[in-house]
C-alpha cells in the first residue's frame, strides 16, 4: 500500500483539509468505518452472554479483534483488556495495584497529565515517593540519573514518545534497568502505537496502555490495557460488576479468568471492532512506511521552521523526534507577551490548516519552556510534504507581518 496516496484515497477528509492534528485524534479510513457499520446493521448484539446467532457472531468479531491488537503488540490473548482509552487504561493500573506507605514511583518530568495525574493522587492518598528522572529541555532523559532513580522504586512509568515534544524516549533501556531493579514497569504508548513498532516484550513492559484514536487510526472511546500475565494474581480491577464473575453469592463473589475479569459490563463492541480493522489497516501499510514518511514531514517542517526563525521544541536529532512538532512565532512568556499559540492556530485554520494550540495535558513542560502554550502539528502517514511547504508558506506571512 502506498504512501500517502493510497491511504488518503480511503480518507476523505484529506481531500478537504490539511490535517496536522494527529497527535490529539487521527483520521479514521473508510475500512474502520465499513467494519464499524457492519456490526451495526448485520449483528447488532451484545458479547459473551447470548445463545442466539447475532450474540455469537458480535462475540467473535470482538474477540477476534483483540487477536490482532495482541498479535500487533506481541502480547498473549488474555493480556490484552478493552478500556475507554490510554488515560482510562492508566488509572486502572494505578488503582488496580496494591501500595503501602513509602513505596516509590519514578516517572519522568515530560509525561502526559494521565501518566502524572494517578501516580500523584496514589501518591497523596497511600503516602508514597515520587521522583523524576532528570533531562534537558529539549526531553532528553538523563539515563545516568535514570539508573540512580529507578534504585528502589516500585513502579517505573514512562512515556513513549512525549506528545509535545514529540521526542522518543529510551524505554526499552529504562524497562530493563525496571526489570533489574525488580520494580514494575508502566508504558504510556499513546503517541507511538500506530506510528512505529511497539513490542511489549522488548520494551520490558509489565502494564501498557494506549488509545485507538490516535496512531491506529481507529475510532474513538476505545483503547487497551496490557497487562502482564504475571500480574493477574496482585492487579485487582478497579471495576467489577457484570461479565467480570465467575461465581456470587449476597456475601462473596469470585472473579473470571482474565480478560474478561478486567471488563465489566457492556464493552464498546463497535470500538474494538473498528480498532481490530485499524490494526489490519496499519499493518497493511506497514510501520515502516508509516516511519518513513513522517520523518520525511518532520525534517522538512525544522528546516522550514529554521529558515523562517520560527523556534520549534523536541530533540534536535531528529532520529529521536517522532512526527510531533510544537513551536512558536514570538513565543508568549508566562506574562503574556507575544504571538498566542491559539492566534496560530486561527490563521491557520483561516487556510484550511487544522493544528493543535495550548498546553496539550503536559503544563509541567510548558511552564519548564516558560511559555504559554505551544502550537503543534502532529502527522500520519497521509499528510504530504506539499501540505508541509503550504503551511509554511502561510507561516512565512505571518512572520513578515511581525517585523
Amino acid at each position: 500500500m502506498k504512501v500517502p496516496d493510497d491511504v488518503r484515497k480511503d480518507i476523505p477528509l484529506t481531500q478537504e483539509v490539511i490535517y496536522f492534528d494527529n497527535a490529539a485524534t487521527s483520521l479514521t479510513p473508510l475500512p474502520v468505518i465499513q467494519a464499524m457499520n457492519e456490526y451495526y446493521l448485520k449483528y447488532r448484539a451484545n458479547v459473551h452472554r447470548g445463545v442466539h446467532r447475532l450474540s455469537q457472531r458480535a462475540t467473535h468479531e470482538y474477540e477476534k479483534a483483540r487477536e490482532k491488537v495482541a498479535k500487533f503488540i506481541n502480547a498473549k490473548f488474555e493480556e490484552v483488556i478493552f478500556t475507554k482509552n490510554a488515560s482510562e487504561s492508566l488509572n486502572l493500573i494505578a488503582w488496580g495495584l496494591e501500595w503501602k506507605k513509602g513505596d516509590k514511583i519514578v516517572t519522568t518530568p515530560y509525561e502526559h497529565h494521565s501518566n502524572l495525574l494517578p501516580w500523584i493522587r496514589v501518591a497523596r492518598k497511600y503516602g508514597l515517593k515520587l521522583e523524576f528522572i532528570e533531562g534537558d529541555d529539549e526531553g532528553n532523559l538523563d539515563l545516568a540519573d535514570a539508573e540512580k532513580k529507578i534504585r528502589g522504586a516500585k513502579l517505573v512509568a514512562v512515556q513513549h514518545v512525549s506528545n509535545i515534544l514529540g521526542v522518543i524516549h529510551e524505554v526499552e533501556e529504562i524497562g530493563k534497568m525496571a526489570k533489574e531493579e525488580g520494580a514494575i514497569f508502566v508504558v504510556d504508548a499513546a503517541q507511538s502505537v500506530g506510528h512505529m513498532e511497539v513490542d511489549v516484550n522488548k520494551l520490558h513492559a509489565d502494564f501498557l496502555a494506549f488509545s485507538g484514536h490516535k496512531g491506529p487510526m481507529g475510532p474513538t472511546g476505545i483503547g487497551v490495557l496490557y497487562v502482564n500475565e504475571e500480574f493477574f494474581d496482585v492487579f485487582e480491577p478497579p471495576l467489577i460488576g457484570g461479565g467480570t464473575i465467575e461465581d456470587v453469592s449476597l456475601n462473596e463473589y469470585k472473579l473470571t479468568a482474565p480478560p474478561e475479569r478486567y471488563e465489566a459490563g457492556t464493552p464498546n463492541i463497535a470500538g474494538a471492532i473498528g480498532l481490530g480493522a485499524a490494526i489490519d489497516y496499519i499493518a497493511k501499510i506497514g510501520l515502516d512506511k508509516i516511519e518513513r514518511q513522517e520523518y520525511k514531514l518532520v525534517k522538512r517542517i525544522t528546516e522550514g521552521f529554521d529558515d523562517l526563525g520560527i523556534e520549534w521544541y523536541g530533540p534536535r536529532n531528529l532520529k529521536k523526534h517522532a512526527g510531533v512538532v510544537s513551536f512558536n512565532i514570538a513565543a508568549p512568556t508566562l506574562a503574556g507577551f507575544g504571538l498566542h499559540p491559539h492566534d496560530i492556530a486561527a490563521i491557520l485554520d483561516e487556510h484550511n490548516i487544522m493544528i493543535r494550540s495550548g498546553h496539550h495535558c503536559v503544563l509541567p513542560v510548558v511552564k519548564r519552556l516558560k511559555v504559554q502554550g505551544t502550537a503543534r502539528a502532529s502527522f500520519h502517514c497521509y499528510n504530504t510534504v506539499e501540505e508541509v511547504e503550504y503551511m509554511l508558506s502561510v507561516l512565512e506571512d505571518v512572520v513578515k507581518s511581525l517585523r
